[in-house]
C-alpha cells in the first residue's frame, strides 16, 4: 500500500499539464453521452455495474485534478491543493449528474452515482496521503469508503434486476415475459414512474388488458412524473381505450407538444379525435401517422382507422 502510494505521489508530484485535465473533463462529459446507447445495453445486462465504474472514474478524476493543481502550484500549500482538488472533483461529479438529468440523452441521474463518485474521490485523497496517515489507517479508511459503494451496487442490482430483464424481453418483443418481469420488479418493492408506465403500455398496447384496470398503473406513473411525454401518451391512450377520449386528448396533446416526433402519437390523437367526433382532425393525424411509417404497427393501425373513418362518411 505504501509503495503504491509513493508511486502515485511521485507520478503527480511533478504535476500534470492542464490540457490533460481539460481532456479528461471532455472525455468524462462527452464520451458517455455519445456512447449512451451502447452503455445502456451493458447496464441493462449488469445492473449495478455502473456504480464501480463511477467509483474508478472519479478516483482518476481526483488524481488528475490534484496533479494539475500540483503542476500549477496553486494553492501554495499542499493541504490547500488537496482540499481544492476534493472540492473541484465533487463539483465535477455533481455537474455530471445534473447534465444527465437535464439533457435527456438516455442516461439517468442517480444518488447512488454521487455516492460512488464521492467514495472514489476520497479513496484518491487517502491514497496520496498514506504517508501521513500510515498504511494501517489508510487501509481502514479505504475499506470504510468501499462499503457505501458496495451498498449502492447491491441496491441497484436488487432494484433493477427484474425491471432491466423486462426491458430486454420487451426489446425482443416477448411481451408476456416482459410483463412477468415487470410484475416481479413491482413485487420486490421497486417503484418508479417508468416501471408503472411500462406495465400500462404493455397491457394496453400489446396484451389487450382491460383499460379500466390498466388506468391505475398509468395514473400512478403520471402522478410520479407528470412532465414525461411518454407517460402522458400512455395515460392518454389508456383513457381513450377506456371510453374517455376527451380526457385522453388533453394528455395526448400535451405529449405531442413536448415530443412531436413520438412514433405513435399521431395514431393516438387520430383515434382519440375520431372517438370524440372530430372527423377532420382525426383524418389529419391518421394521415400523418401513415406518412411517418406506413409499414410499422402504428402506421398499419392508422391506415385501418382512416379507412373506417372514410367508410363511415360514405
Amino acid at each position: 500500500m505504501n509503495l503504491l502510494s509513493n508511486k502515485i505521489e511521485q507520478r503527480i508530484r511533478a504535476g500534470i499539464p492542464w490540457w490533460i485535465g481539460l481532456l479528461l473533463l471532455v472525455m468524462l462529459f462527452v464520451l458517455p453521452n455519445i456512447m449512451a446507447a451502447k452503455l445502456s445495453k451493458i447496464w441493462l445486462q449488469f445492473p449495478g455495474l455502473d456504480k464501480p465504474t463511477h467509483f474508478f472514474a472519479f478516483l482518476a478524476v481526483f488524481l488528475v485534478v490534484y496533479g494539475v493543481l500540483q503542476g500549477l502550484m496553486r494553492p501554495a500549500s499542499r493541504r490547500g491543493r488537496l482540499g481544492l482538488a476534493v472540492c473541484l472533483s465533487l463539483g465535477i461529479s455533481l455537474a455530471d449528474e445534473v447534465q444527465q438529468a437535464v439533457l435527456g440523452i438516455g442516461r439517468t441521474a442517480e444518488y447512488g452515482d454521487l455516492v460512488a463518485d464521492a467514495a472514489g474521490i476520497f479513496v484518491g485523497l487517502t491514497g496520496v496521503t498514506t504517508g501521513q496517515l500510515g498504511v494501517k489507517r489508510a487501509v481502514s479508511v479505504i475499506a470504510l469508503l468501499l462499503m457505501p459503494v458496495a451498498a449502492v451496487t447491491v441496491k441497484t442490482y436488487h432494484d433493477l434486476e427484474h425491471y432491466n430483464r423486462g426491458m430486454m424481453y420487451e426489446r425482443e418483443h416477448d411481451y408476456q415475459r416482459a410483463r412477468a418481469e415487470y410484475q416481479l420488479a413491482l413485487d420486490s418493492g421497486f417503484q418508479s414512474a417508468q416501471l408503472y408506465n411500462a406495465i400500462a403500455w404493455l397491457d394496453v398496447e400489446f396484451l389487450a388488458g382491460d383499460p379500466v384496470n390498466i388506468e391505475a398503473y398509468a395514473a400512478r406513473a403520471f402522478a410520479m412524473d407528470p412532465d414525461n411525454p411518454d407517460i402522458l401518451d400512455t395515460y392518454g391512450w389508456v383513457l381513450v381505450q377506456a371510453g374517455r377520449p376527451r380526457e385522453g386528448l388533453a394528455l395526448l396533446e400535451g405529449a405531442k407538444s413536448m415530443k412531436p416526433t413520438m412514433y405513435c402519437i399521431d395514431l393516438h390523437l387520430g383515434v382519440a379525435y375520431m372517438k370524440a367526433g372530430d372527423r377532420t382532425r382525426a383524418a389529419d393525424f391518421l394521415k400523418r401517422q401513415v406518412e411517418r411509417n406506413s409499414e410499422d404497427r402504428w402506421g398499419r393501425a392508422a391506415r385501418v382507422a382512416f379507412d373506417q373513418l372514410e367508410q363511415s362518411r360514405g
